[in-house]
């Protein structure tokens, strides 16, 4: 096995096994890291806002975790089986210029994820420096675009790091939290309430889901025999202990910082870690830059994908590859830069409601490869425009715009509530039945399906050997 390059010089091409390297249990720090981000404690936040308790919100915070930390751990077993980034996989679904649609919104996640990321980034990078927020962010997007143009090695090994300071810090501010004299206001209002309770559920969920077009991205250079269990056990893991504790410390922040908390999360937090403030701004600077580079990273193989897809090339060299990424942070930082007051919380609303957009493209990936070809693809075929998987695939893209219609009545977001969402009393089980619809479409109406079973053996020596 070859000693991987220390700047990575793969994009969107398959990965040969000479190139694999790495452990699953990486993968645990990776996700970790990125959700204890002070983006997923502002998540954790609007439990509170949206009407539980404290203590409801902590439940609500873990069930929807684990929800939706399922769903993407499925994901990351792809990884070691493909060898391909996560979206560029789409195109055996919805076909090589098919795979387009899904590719833009998931841009359009990677940049609204990397610009929120910016704005908060940068007030912690300005609070421990005494510079202007705006002079943060250019900082936190010239260390977020370094750590991705020398790739997917060292964006394990920081994450490691990440998580070590996070989950010091974590503790800290727990204890300070829960032994401070108002710790008791969290007991005196715990009445339960069924529909903030499910909402609650479904907003944790959606975060976790945001990481769907993510996943595969960061396992994709792991052997090809590495076991799926610990691939999906780590991934799982590390997702949903550490978005827990991130909104559980959200929803305990916004319950006694009240106003406080909700005009400057960073502050606050920075403020409960009293004389080792530096230290709380420190880990939100390096879980937020673990966030951001995922979102510069994943950002620069969408538009890469996108680009190959409308100019018929396939691959990307080293100086192609930087310059996609210095675009994507550029497009994020001039988003930070123009951001209002009410940028972050106006934006995350924006993004959540593109969650009823991914779901469904989630579901058909997930069938497609685990009951529909059953792991069996051939790679090659997925960067040829005249390849076997055609350049548009009916049944992928109507089981798609059936998935996002079927979650119309349900939506229940800061732009849109459905009749049924309204009827349920504000309860919001959208992802659930975009899921469904979704995948079962796909998998019932798939002539992929018919094809495989009627030819069995069809692919199960092309994925072996792409000569790529």
């Amino acid at each position: 096995m070859n000693t991987p390059p220390r700047i990575e010089k793969r994009t969107i091409d398959f990965i040969p096994d000479a190139e694999r390297h790495g452990s699953p249990r990486s993968l645990f720090f990776v996700w970790f890291a990125a959700n204890t981000s002070i983006t997923a404690v502002v998540t954790g936040s609007l439990f509170v806002v949206l009407g539980n308790s404290a203590l409801w919100a902590i439940p609500a915070a873990v069930i929807g975790n684990i929800l939706g930390g399922f769903v993407t751990s499925l994901h990351s077993a792809q990884g070691p089986v493909l060898g391909v980034p996560q979206m560029i996989q789409s195109r055996a679904q919805f076909g090589y210029y098919g795979a387009i649609l899904p590719l833009i919104l998931s841009l359009i996640i990677y940049l609204g994820f990397y610009a929120t990321g910016l704005v908060l980034g940068g007030q912690a990078i300005g609070d421990l420096l005494h510079i202007p927020t705006q002079a943060g962010a250019i900082i936190f997007a010239a260390l977020s675009t370094l750590l991705a143009i020398v790739g997917y090695r060292y964006i394990h090994k920081f994450s490691k790091v990440a998580t070590a300071l996070s989950a010091l810090v974590f503790v800290v501010l727990f204890i300070r939290i829960l032994a401070g004299p108002g710790a008791g206001m969290l007991t005196q209002d715990a009445g339960f309430a069924m529909a903030p309770f499910v909402l609650g559920i479904s907003l944790a969920a959606s975060w976790q889901l945001t990481f769907g077009p993510y996943i595969a991205d960061y396992s994709r250079y792991l052997p090809r025999n590495t076991s799926k269990k610990a691939t999906m056990g780590w991934t799982f893991a590390g997702s949903v202990i550490g978005g827990s504790l991130a909104m559980t410390l959200g929803a305990l922040g916004a319950t006694l910082g009240g106003d406080s908390f909700s005009a400057n999360q960073v502050g606050y937090l920075a403020d409960l870690g009293g004389k080792f403030a530096w230290l709380v701004l420190l880990a939100v600077i390096c879980g937020k830059l673990t966030g951001n580079t995922l979102s510069t990273y994943g950002g620069f193989m969408s538009l890469a994908t996108i680009v190959t897809a409308i100019t018929r090339t396939e691959l990307v060299g080293r100086v192609g590859r930087t310059i996609y990424i210095l675009l994507i942070s550029a497009a994020a930082l001039g988003l930070a830069l123009a951001a209002t007051n009410n940028f972050v919380s106006t934006f995350t609303n924006f993004l959540l409601f593109l969650l009823y957009f991914m779901t469904p493209w989630s579901a058909i990936n997930l069938v497609d490869f685990y009951w529909v070809r059953k792991e069996r693809y051939n790679v090659e075929a997925l960067f040829q425009p005249d390849g076997e998987y055609g350049k548009a695939n009916i049944v992928a893209i109507g089981a798609y715009i059936a998935g996002v219609l079927v979650q119309i009545p349900f939506m229940n977001s800061s732009l849109y509530v459905g009749p049924i969402a309204d009827w349920l009393g504000g309860a919001e089980i959208a992802w659930l039945i975009g899921l469904v619809v979704s995948g079962a479409g796909y998998y019932v109406f798939s002539p992929a399906r018919k094809a495989l079973r009627q030819y069995p053996g069809a692919h199960d020596t092309d994925l072996m050997n792409p000569t790529r």
